[in-house]
């Protein structure tokens, strides 16, 4: 893997993601949909048609439910256009760089990334599989708020728990996706069981800057994207050396 390539193109993906989502969620969509029709390509399919399966139930929800819009923020604590956008990319490296402090204090990292195969005799391939897996993290987190937004309409009508649901609406719906995303990331990516409560919160942290961003998803992206990708290019790095 040419690092350096795979760093550009990785932060080019996620440049071109960013201007997509400003100009309509459904570009951005599309996008993120092509990638993982060219990851089912190039790596693991059984990870890629996975993805593509819960973008697709994402843009399902998002589409289904006019009570609400994953859609991109128009504002926030007065900013708009560019300046949120800034905004939101700033607060995305912080939770990054918080999330990797508790990381390396719990001895080890609470997120994860998956380990996708791809052809060793493809250049392209190796240089492309830090964007794979740095935009799954996209993908997560889009599944993650639209089943939020899902709980936090209907969870009061589930039986039994439901009055949960009611008396503290999105503080339950943001414990059950935390938990339930930081359970799939134990089972799915090896993070050691002992870290789930970690990884459940760093999934609270992520839906808490969804809110908080006037439900905009950037701030989360950016965090996400970082902590796969960074993690990815490492491995990468340590095959180099």
């Amino acid at each position: 893997m040419g690092l350096l390539t795979a760093i550009s193109i990785m932060a080019i993906s996620f440049t071109a993601y960013v201007i997509l989502r400003r100009v309509n969620i459904v570009l951005a969509d599309v996008y993120i949909f092509i990638i993982f029709i060219l990851a089912f390509t190039l790596s693991n399919k059984e990870f890629s048609i996975l993805y593509i399966l819960l973008l697709l139930i994402a843009i399902v929800l998002d589409l289904s439910l006019v009570q609400f819009n994953i859609s991109p923020a128009n504002n926030a604590f007065g900013f708009k256009g560019f300046g949120l956008i800034a905004v939101s990319l700033i607060a995305g490296l912080g939770l990054y760089l918080f999330i990797s402090v508790i990381s390396s204090k719990v001895g080890g990292n609470i997120i994860g990334a998956p380990e996708l195969a791809v052809s060793s005799t493809s250049g392209i391939a190796q240089n492309l599989r830090p964007t794979f897996v740095s935009h799954l993290g996209i993908v997560e987190n889009r599944v993650a708020f639209a089943f939020f937004e899902v709980l936090n309409l209907f969870g009061m009508f589930i039986p039994v728990v439901g009055v949960a649901f009611n008396l503290l609406p999105y503080v339950i719906p943001t414990l059950v996706i935390g938990i339930t995303m930081g359970l799939f990331h134990v089972v799915a990516y090896s993070v050691a069981v002992s870290l789930l409560i970690w990884a459940s919160m760093a999934f609270i942290l992520f839906i808490a800057s969804y809110l908080i961003m006037n439900r905009d998803s950037l701030a989360a992206d950016t965090a996400h994207l970082l902590n796969n990708g960074i993690i990815d290019v490492g491995r990468g790095l340590a095959i180099v050396v």
